[in-house]
C-alpha cells in the first residue's frame, strides 16, 4: 500500500538517492534549493512511500501565485519537462492518481505537469501539446556528431573556426557579463529576466553539475553570448535551459559556434545527448535546432482540472500586446520590474 507524504529534511538522503538513480539532476533537492532560495516559492514536494516509509516515487511540486493571483502548483517552473521519477509503474501511477487530492489539500487552483517520456490518460486533465524539446545525440567522435547536421550548418561551424572570430571560456568570472547579455536579449524578445541570483544559485547548490559557457570576441575579448549548462549524469544528458547572444554577431554564426562548443563539452563529460531546450513548432528556433540533426520530442503539458475555465498556464498568444510593450519600455524599468514579475510567470 502506498501513501503520499510531504517532503521533509529527513527524506533528503533517500530522495536524492532515488532522483540520481531513476531521475535527473532536476529531481534532486539541490534544484529545489535553487528555486526556493531565488523565488521564495512554497515547497509542495510529495513522496510516495510504502508502509515502511520507503520512497517509491517523487512528485516535485512548487506552489506560487500566478499572474492571475491564483495559488497554483507546477512541476516544475524554470525547466522544460520533468517526468515523474518512480521505481516502478505501480508507484508512478499512484503518484499520478494522487495529484488531484494533493491539489485539493493544498487549495491549489490547478496543478501543471510537464512530461516528456510519460503519458497520463486519467480523466480530469487538459493537454497542451505545442512545445517540443530537441535531443542531439553525442554518440561517436566529433566528426560523427557534427555529421548529423545539415551541410550549411557544418559549413557555418567550420567557417567560424577558420576565421578565428571567437574564443570559448568556462570561467565563472564571466557570469556578470553573461547576465548583461542575457537580460538584453530577453528584453528584445519581450520577456522579463530573473535576477542574477538565480544563476548564482546553480553554482552554489549544484557546483559539480553547472557549467557557464561564454563566447568571447577574439579581437576585443568582449563576452558576446553564453549558455548555462546543467549536466545530469543519471540520464546521460547535458541540458541547455538558459542562454543568449548579442544579435549583432549573428552574421558571424555565433550561435553555431556556441552550440557546437556545448556539444563538445557534453562529449568530454561522457554524456550521451545534448538537450537543446524548448521550442514551438513552426518557429525560427525550432527550424534552427532541426538543422543540427537533433530529434524533436513533443512535450505534454498537462493541467488538472479541466472543468475550471481559468485553470492552466497563461496563453502566450494573449500576452502579445504586453510582449510588445515590454520591448519598448525603458530598460531601467524592465530590469527592476522583471526580477519581481518573473516568479509569477512560472516559465
Amino acid at each position: 500500500m502506498f501513501r503520499c507524504v510531504a517532503y521533509n529534511e529527513a527524506l533528503q538522503e533517500e530522495w536524492d538517492k532515488l532522483a540520481l538513480s531513476q531521475g535527473t539532476i532536476f529531481h534532486t533537492t539541490a534544484f529545489r534549493r535553487v528555486l526556493l532560495k531565488t523565488f521564495g516559492y512554497e515547497c509542495a514536494y510529495q513522496a510516495v512511500v510504502d508502509e515502511k516509509g520507503c520512497i517509491h516515487a517523487l512528485v516535485p511540486l512548487l506552489a506560487s501565485r500566478n499572474l492571475g493571483l491564483q495559488k497554483v502548483g507546477v512541476a516544475l517552473p524554470f525547466i522544460n519537462y520533468l517526468d515523474v521519477c518512480a521505481v516502478n509503474e505501480e508507484a508512478r501511477q499512484f503518484a499520478f492518481a494522487s495529484i488531484p487530492a494533493i491539489k485539493d489539500r493544498l487549495e491549489l487552483a490547478y496543478v501543471e505537469l510537464r512530461l516528456k517520456e510519460q503519458e497520463l490518460k486519467q480523466p480530469g486533465w487538459t493537454s497542451h501539446l505545442e512545445n517540443y524539446t530537441f535531443e542531439l545525440s553525442l554518440s561517436g567522435d566529433e566528426e560523427q556528431v557534427l555529421a548529423q547536421s545539415s551541410a550549411s550548418n557544418r559549413n557555418h561551424v567550420r567557417k567560424v573556426y577558420r576565421n578565428n572570430w571567437f574564443q570559448v571560456s568556462f570561467d565563472q568570472e564571466h557570469l556578470d557579463a553573461f547576465y548583461r547579455v542575457y537580460v538584453k536579449r530577453m528584453k528584445q524578445l519581450g520577456s522579463p529576466a530573473p535576477s542574477i541570483r538565480f544563476f548564482k544559485q546553480f553554482f552554489e547548490c549544484m557546483p559539480d553539475h553547472t557549467f557557464l559557457l561564454t563566447v568571447l570576441d577574439a579581437r576585443t575579448n568582449q563576452v558576446t553570448g553564453g549558455m548555462l549548462l546543467i549536466a545530469s549524469p543519471s540520464n546521460g544528458t547535458l541540458y541547455y535551459p538558459y542562454g543568449a547572444n548579442l544579435v549583432e554577431y549573428n552574421g558571424k554564426y555565433l550561435n553555431n559556434f556556441m552550440y557546437w562548443e556545448a556539444a563538445k563539452l557534453g562529449m568530454r563529460l561522457g554524456l550521451q545527448q545534448l538537450d537543446l531546450g524548448r521550442s514551438q513548432a513552426g518557429t525560427g528556433t525550432f527550424r534552427y535546432k532541426e538543422q543540427w540533426g537533433a530529434t524533436a520530442r513533443q512535450l505534454r503539458y498537462l493541467v488538472c482540472v479541466p472543468d475550471c475555465e481559468k485553470a492552466g498556464p497563461v496563453d502566450r498568444n494573449k500576452l502579445s500586446l504586453y510582449v510588445e510593450l515590454w520591448k519598448k519600455m525603458p530598460q531601467w524599468i524592465t530590469d527592476a520590474v522583471g526580477k519581481r514579475l518573473i516568479r509569477y510567470l512560472l516559465p
